[in-house]
């Protein structure tokens, strides 16, 4: 399991059951229906260090914009 902090949130990936990379947005994270992402089947992820790579790499691609 590793916490990673990307995008201005907590995240944790870990490994389910199944042995899939997921991540998980912390608890006070306003993340809506995106809150697990399985990141084997969206990033090809097969570790946990390639999970904490792809998120990081999708928010430098996707940045949160503040609006008024």
């Amino acid at each position: 399991m590793a916490k990673v902090k990307a995008g201005g949130a907590k995240h944790v990936v870990k490994k389910n059951t199944k042995g899939e990379v997921i991540v998980d947005h912390d608890a006070s994270a306003k993340a809506g229906k995106h809150d697990k992402i399985n990141l084997t089947k969206k990033a090809g992820a097969k570790t946990i260090k390639e999970g904490v790579k792809a998120t990081k790499d999708w928010h430098k691609k996707n940045p949160h914009k503040k609006g008024k």
